[in-house]
C-alpha cells in the first residue's frame, strides 16, 4: 500500500480565551471552549475523556473574552405566585430542569450574545451599555448574569424564563472591571479591577461593601485579572504581580499571600468543595493550593474525624485547644503548556472532576483534578479532532481545507513508479522518490457573515460546496489546461434552490455536505435537522432542484406535524419520539456518510441518533444501538463498507456494523461489538475521528484518530482483549524477547557444554589404564571429551531448541500480549501523529494529512522567558 504523507496543510488555530463547564444540574456534562476569533467549541465529557461535538462559528472579525453557562432549576418568587398547588410548582420545576443549558459569550465588541446550541446561531443579543466586556458570571441560582465592562460598571442582566434583559447597574468605579464572581449565597459579588483593588458589592443594592487594596509595583497599578469565591466565603484573587491572595471573608484582610507565578496570574479555578484552588497565567505553570487542617488536607482530616468516636473527638479538642490550624498550602505545580494559560476550569461533576486548561498555545489539556500534579494530562490536538476541516477529491487527487472565511486547495504530489518486483522487497515505511511535489492551487476568501461551518469537494474536484450559518454556496473549479496549475473559481449563483429547506425553517446553515460518486447530487444536513438531496447534474446551466427532504432527526411533535404538512418537495417526516427539551435543544447533525452504490445516506447527530435514508426513496431507518453499561452509545464516526453495511464507532470505544437491508446488526457485530473489542482500542484516549475503506480490501475498514490508524477486518474475530495492537511495538517486543531467549539459550548451551566436559573428565580419570597408570589419560582427557562428546552435546542442544526454548519463547510472548494461536485483528500503527484526515484516493493508495505540533509552535508569539540557573 502506498501512502501520501502530507504536511502542507497550514491550519492555524486561535488562542483559547475561555473555558466553562455546564452547571452540575445538567445531566450530560459539557464544556464550552471559546477561541480568540469568536469560535466556540462544544465538548462532551464521557468517562473522564473529552469528545469534540461541534463548532459554533464566530462572527467575522468578532471577539471573545468570556463565556458563561446558565441552567435555571428553581422557581423565582414571581413564579411561585403563579401556581396555586404544590403539584403545579413541582411540574413547573420539572419543566425547568428538563430545559437545555443556555450559553452566553461577550468580548470587546460590547455585545452579549446568547447562542442557539442546536442551530449554531445567535438566539439573542443585547448591548452591554458599557463598552468592551472583560468578564461575566452567572449567580448560583442561574437567574442573573453579572457583567464587568470597560466603563467601570457592573451590570446585571435578568435570565429568568429564558430572557436576557438588562436589569440594573452598580455604582461606578474609575477603572475597568477585569474579573467578577458571585458568592455561593448570591448575596455579594466580588470584582477585580485595574486599579489594584478587590471590591465586594452587595448584590441587592449595587453598593460597595468593602474594598481591599493590593500593593503596587513601582508606579504601575496592579491588575486583578482573576477572582473567585469559595464555598466557605473565602475570597481568592490573582494579580499582575504573580501573587495569589486568600482574603478573610469577615474582616476583608489578606489571610495568606503566595508568590505563585513568575508573571501575571490570569485565571483561577476551584473545585466544588472549595478545598482546592488552581492558578495559572503568563507563566504557563498550573499551581495547586490545598486547605490543610494541621498536617493533613482538610478532605482527609474530615474523613479521619468521621471515623472517630465522640469520646476521641472530645479528647482531641482538649489536647489541641481550638483544633488544628487551618492554612492554605502550595502543594504542587505542573507545566502543561508552552505559552500563557488564559483559562482554567474544574468540571462540576464530583464523580469525575476534570481540570481543563487552555491558552495561547491553542491546545486544550485535561486531567483528573484529584491526581494533579502527578498525572500526565491528555492533550487535545490544536485542530478540531473530527473529519470536517479537510476533504479530498479522490479522482482529481486534490485536497480542500477551510478555516474562518478562507478555502484552500492543493494538488497531491507524485512519486516515481515502483516496479512490482522491487515493491515486494521494500520494507514498511520506506519512502519513495518524489518527482513532482504538491501544488498550491487556490486560496480564496469568501464573503460570509460567520466563519465557514462546513465544506466539501466533489470526487472530480470540479465542485466545491461551503456554508456559513446563513446558508450554503457552490463554486465550480476550472483550469486553463489539464496540466495547468492556474485555477479559477466561480460561484454558481442559483445554488441553493430556495426550497432545499421549507419556508418555515429560519436556519439555512449547512452542517455537513456529501457528493454522490457520479456528482449528480449533493446531500446537505441543515442546522434545523433536515437532510436535503439537491440535484446538481445541470450545474453548467446553473440549474438546481431539490429532489427530496428527509426529516428523521426532527422527532418532536411540533416538528413532525410541520413536516407532514409540507408538500412543496417530497418530504419524509420523522416519527414522533418522546424527547426531553434538553435533547432537542442541543441536537445538531454533525456526521454524514454515503454508500459506495449511492443508494443510502447515513446521518448522525450530537444526541447519538443515527438515521439511514434512501437517496432516491422515501424510506428512513433509525439505527438502534444497544446501551452499554447503562450509557447511550454516541457515534464518533460513520462510513459504509463495500457491502453497503454501515460501520459505526462510538464514544465507548465500540465498533458496530449495521446491515441496512435487514435493519439489524451483522453477525460479527452482534457477537463482538460490545464485549470483544481489544482494550487498547476501546480505552484509547483518542476517539476515532473517521472511518475509510479500501476497494482492494472489501472486508476491511480503517479507523483513524489523531494519533493512530487501525485496520479492522470485519470477517475475523477481534482477538485477545489484552492484545498488543501496535504493529511496530509488537514487532519490537517479538525481537526483544527472541533476542533475550537466544541469549539465555546460549548461556545454557555453554553451561551444558562445560558439564559434559567435566563429566567426561571425571569418567576418564576414574577409568584405570592397561598398565594401571592414569597419567596419560588424565593429560588427554580434555581433548578426548571435546571430541568424543560432540554428537551427544549436539543432540542435547537440538532437544533443548525444539522443546524447552520454543515453548519459553511462545509463553513469554503470550505474557506480553502476543498470542500466535489467536488472530491479530485491529492492527494499529502510531507512525502518523496529529492526523487531520485520512482517506483512499485509489486502490491501495491512502492520503494521510498531518499537522505536527512543532509546525504550529513556530507560528505562535514569544512565550514567557523563564530564568534557568545552571551550576
Amino acid at each position: 500500500m502506498q501512502i501520501h504523507r502530507c504536511r502542507f496543510a497550514d491550519y492555524l488555530p486561535k488562542a483559547v480565551n475561555a473555558i466553562e463547564c455546564t452547571p452540575s444540574t445538567v445531566s450530560q456534562q459539557r464544556l464550552a471552549v471559546g477561541r480568540a476569533n469568536g469560535d466556540i467549541e462544544i465538548w462532551g465529557v464521557y468517562n473522564g475523556r473529552l469528545l469534540y461535538e461541534k463548532l459554533i462559528p464566530g462572527i467575522v472579525e468578532g471577539s471573545l473574552e468570556t463565556i458563561a453557562w446558565s441552567h435555571q432549576t428553581e422557581l423565582t418568587a414571581d413564579d411561585l405566585e403563579l401556581f396555586d398547588t404544590e403539584a403545579e410548582r413541582e411540574a413547573a420545576k420539572k419543566r425547568l430542569i428538563e430545559q437545555p443549558p443556555r450559553l452566553f459569550s461577550a468580548g470587546l465588541n460590547s455585545v452579549i450574545v446568547e447562542w442557539d446550541l442546536a442551530r449554531l446561531v445567535p438566539k439573542a443579543a443585547v448591548d452591554s451599555y458599557g463598552g468592551a466586556v472583560w468578564c461575566m458570571a452567572t449567580n448560583h441560582a442561574q437567574t442573573q448574569l453579572a457583567v464587568g465592562t470597560e466603563d467601570g460598571h457592573i451590570r446585571i442582566f435578568d435570565l429568568t424564563d429564558g430572557k436576557l434583559v438588562y436589569q440594573r447597574c452598580f455604582d461606578k468605579i474609575n477603572s475597568r472591571i477585569l474579573s467578577v464572581a458571585w458568592s455561593h449565597d448570591d448575596e455579594t459579588i466580588v470584582t477585580g479591577s485595574a486599579d489594584s483593588c478587590v471590591r465586594v458589592w452587595t448584590a441587592n443594592t449595587g453598593h460597595m461593601a468593602s474594598r481591599m487594596t493590593l500593593p503596587k509595583e513601582g508606579k504601575l497599578q496592579t491588575l486583578v485579572w482573576a477572582v473567585t469565591v469559595l464555598k466557605n466565603r473565602t475570597i481568592v484573587s490573582g494579580d499582575s504581580r504573580g501573587h495569589v491572595v486568600f482574603w478573610d471573608p469577615v474582616m476583608y484582610v489578606a489571610q495568606q499571600d503566595f508568590r505563585a507565578q513568575g508573571a501575571d496570574v490570569l485565571c483561577l479555578a476551584a473545585d466544588a468543595t472549595g478545598n482546592t484552588v488552581f492558578a495559572s497565567g503568563v507563566d504557563p505553570k498550573v499551581t495547586q493550593f490545598k486547605l490543610f487542617a494541621g498536617s493533613k488536607p482538610v478532605s482527609l482530616a474530615t474523613n479521619d474525624d468521621a471515623k472517630k468516636s465522640n469520646k476521641e473527638k472530645k479528647a482531641d479538642k482538649r489536647a489541641n485547644g481550638l483544633g488544628p490550624a487551618i492554612k492554605w498550602q502550595l502543594t504542587g505545580f505542573r507545566r502543561y503548556h508552552t505559552h500563557d494559560v488564559r483559562a482554567l476550569c474544574v468540571s462540576s461533576k464530583q464523580s469525575s472532576t476534570l481540570l481543563v486548561t487552555g491558552g495561547v498555545d491553542t491546545q486544550v489539556t485535561a486531567c483528573f483534578a484529584s491526581d494533579f500534579p502527578n498525572e500526565h494530562p491528555f492533550r487535545q490536538p490544536c485542530f478540531p479532532p473530527v473529519d470536517s476541516v479537510i476533504s479530498v477529491a479522490s479522482k482529481a487527487k486534490t485536497v480542500l481545507q477551510h478555516q474562518e472565511t478562507t478555502l484552500k486547495l492543493w494538488e497531491l504530489g507524485k512519486a516515481e513508479p515502483v516496479p512490482e518486483s522491487l515493491g515486494n522487497k521494500m520494507e514498511s515505511g520506506q519512502g519513495l522518490q518524489i518527482f513532482e511535489r504538491q501544488k498550491d492551487l487556490l486560496r480564496m476568501d469568501i464573503s460570509t457573515k460567520t466563519h465557514i461551518l462546513s465544506s466539501a469537494i466533489s470526487p472530480s474536484g470540479t465542485l466545491i460546496a461551503a456554508s456559513d450559518s446563513a446558508g450554503p454556496k457552490l463554486y465550480c473549479i476550472t483550469r486553463a489546461s489539464e496540466d495547468s496549475s492556474v485555477v479559477r473559481a466561480r460561484r454558481l449563483r442559483n445554488f441553493p434552490p430556495a426550497n432545499f429547506v421549507p419556508e418555515y425553517s429560519e436556519n439555512r446553515g449547512v452542517t455537513a455536505f456529501c457528493f454522490t460518486s457520479d456528482e449528480k447530487r449533493v446531500i446537505m444536513t441543515t442546522a434545523d435537522g433536515f437532510v436535503s438531496v439537491v440535484d446538481v447534474s445541470d450545474w453548467r446551466a446553473n440549474k438546481f432542484a431539490t429532489v427530496r427532504r428527509h426529516c428523521g432527526h426532527r422527532t418532536n411533535k411540533d416538528q413532525v406535524e410541520a413536516d407532514a404538512g409540507c408538500d412543496d418537495v417530497a418530504t419524509c417526516p420523522g416519527r414522533v419520539k418522546s424527547m426531553l427539551p434538553a435533547d432537542t435543544g442541543m441536537r445538531t447533525i454533525v456526521k454524514i456518510a454515503i454508500s459506495h452504490s449511492d443508494k443510502y445516506v447515513a446521518t448522525g447527530d450530537t444526541n447519538g441518533t443515527i438515521v439511514v435514508s434512501d437517496v432516491d426513496g422515501s424510506r428512513s431507518t433509525l439505527v438502534t444501538l444497544p446501551h452499554s453499561r447503562g450509557n447511550k452509545e454516541r457515534q464518533t464516526a460513520l462510513t459504509f463498507d463495500r457491502k453497503d453495511n454501515l460501520v459505526i464507532t462510538t464514544a465507548l470505544g465500540h465498533v458496530f456494523v449495521w446491515n441496512v437491508a435487514k435493519a439489524a446488526l451483522t453477525e460479527w457485530s452482534a457477537k463482538y461489538s460490545r464485549t470483544g473489542i481489544p482494550a487498547p482500542f476501546e480505552r484509547s484516549m483518542d476517539f476515532v475521528s473517521g472511518l475509510v475503506t479500501n476497494a482492494a480490501e472489501p472486508n476491511v475498514v480503517y479507523a483513524w484518530a489523531t494519533n493512530h490508524i487501525t485496520r479492522i477486518d470485519l470477517t475475523m474475530p477481534p482477538g485477545p482483549k489484552r492484545a498488543v495492537l501496535n504493529i511496530h511495538k509488537r514487532k519490537q517486543i517479538e525481537t526483544d524477547i527472541l533476542k533475550k531467549v537466544h541469549e539465555e539459550k546460549e548461556q545454557a548451551d555453554r553451561r551444558l557444554e562445560r558439564q559434559v566436559i567435566k563429566r567426561k573428565k571425571r569418567e576418564s580419570i576414574s577409568a584405570p589404564s592397561v598398565d594401571g597408570s592414569a597419567g596419560d589419560n588424565a593429560m588427554e582427557v580434555e581433548s578426548e571429551a571435546a571430541g568424543a562428546s560432540m554428537e551427544e552435546l549436539a543432540a542435547e542442544k537440538d532437544w533443548s531448541l525444539n522443546n524447552d526454548w520454543s515453548l519459553t519463547y511462545v509463553a513469554r510472548l503470550r505474557e506480553a500480549g502476543i498470542n500466535f494461536d489467536e488472530p491479530h485483528n485491529f492492527r494499529m500503527t502510531q507512525r502518523y501523529q496529529s492526523l487531520m484526515h485520512a482517506s483512499f484516493v485509489d486502490d491501495n493508495t491512502m492520503v494521510v494529512i498531518e499537522r505536527p505540533w512543532i509546525d504550529v509552535t513556530s507560528l505562535l508569539p514569544l512565550a514567557y522567558n523563564r530564568h534557568r540557573f545552571v551550576r
